[in-house]
């Protein structure tokens, strides 16, 4: 059965007499079910006779997205448990570049198994279904995906933007987006991977429900046109994967990260699993390590999936 918020996903008025027949819920029900979503930063107008959703931003255009992406497939689930899931779900069904994109997230999750927040309309989030050669290591694969996004909200204005090892974005030092790859199954000497990705872009209903220092594009892109932004990070992260293809780690991408990262060149902490480690950073290497140089002048490097980085309290 659909939800609630699924119907109203198309941003039109439903009556209540609609609603009530589609759900098989009283008024009553379908009033704390509204009150329920309001508090997940979902904005729905109620009046005596109808509800309606009002989408954060503006919501998605099909038709737009598939012809600027051409020929890859763009699906667009306005309500959603997980975009990386459902690329999961159909991998038989997808090819190399195909998206799954929506606008409202009920169980997305990030990195280490973080939920993902998602109000509706308020953010750009999508999922990227991607092969490489099964020989290939992916050291390093996130940060480059890091690389393109950045890039690609510069070319729109947003000249703020950072990055934090190995996966975050920052607007000035607070997460403004992040990165989940998945290994979806080996085929032959194909690698199947999914590449999820959340950006805030509007998010003002959400603050209480964020456990960290969080930012918002709408701060320095207070216009931004949600759609054509979203074929700019798409159209960057093909170029940037197909880079990351043909040389990995290059110097190119090793400068583009010094230029790039916040914490380069300042004191870090790395914390392992049995300790934590002080020292400067000193940028990358060509596997995408984090070097770190300690106080007594060792040089040390590390994998992203094996520590965490934090700035020293």
């Amino acid at each position: 059965m659909s939800s609630l918020l699924e119907i109203l996903a198309d941003g039109q008025p439903k009556t209540f007499k609609k609603l009530t027949a589609l759900l098989s819920l009283s008024q009553a029900q379908l009033l704390d079910e509204t009150e329920r979503l309001q508090t997940l930063g979902i904005q729905i107008k109620a009046s005596p006779q109808t509800l309606q959703l009002i989408p954060q931003l503006d919501l998605l255009d099909g038709a737009r997205l598939s012809k600027a992406l051409f020929p890859h497939r763009v699906v667009i689930q306005p309500v959603i448990d997980s975009t990386n899931q459902y690329i999961l779900n159909h991998l038989a069904e997808l090819k190399k570049g195909d998206l799954c994109l929506s606008e409202h997230q009920t169980a997305g999750r990030g990195r280490r198994g973080r939920q993902w927040l998602s109000p509706f309309a308020g953010q750009l989030i999508l999922s990227i279904y991607w092969t490489l050669n099964a020989r290939k290591p992916l050291d390093g694969l996130s940060l480059v995906i890091g690389m393109a996004i950045a890039d690609a909200i510069k070319s729109a204005g947003g000249k703020e933007i950072n990055l934090k090892w190995p996966n975050d974005l920052l607007l000035n030092g607070r997460k403004l987006a992040g990165i989940l790859i998945e290994i979806a199954n080996r085929q032959q000497d194909q690698l199947n991977l999914v590449i999820g990705i959340g950006i805030n872009l509007s998010l003002p209903k959400l603050k209480a429900q964020i456990d960290q220092p969080w930012a918002e594009l709408c701060e320095i892109l207070p216009q931004l046109d949600r759609n054509e932004l979203l074929i700019r990070v798409v159209k960057h992260l093909y170029l940037y994967l197909a880079a990351f293809e043909r040389e990995g780690i290059n110097a190119v991408f090793r400068e583009k990260w010094a230029e790039t990262d916040y914490y380069f060149n300042k004191e870090v902490n790395i914390i392992t699993e049995k300790q934590t480690i002080t020292g400067i950073n000193q940028g990358i290497d060509e596997n995408g390590y984090i070097l770190i140089k300690t106080k007594n002048g060792e040089l040390l490097k590390f994998n992203g999936g094996e520590v965490s980085l934090r700035k020293p309290a």
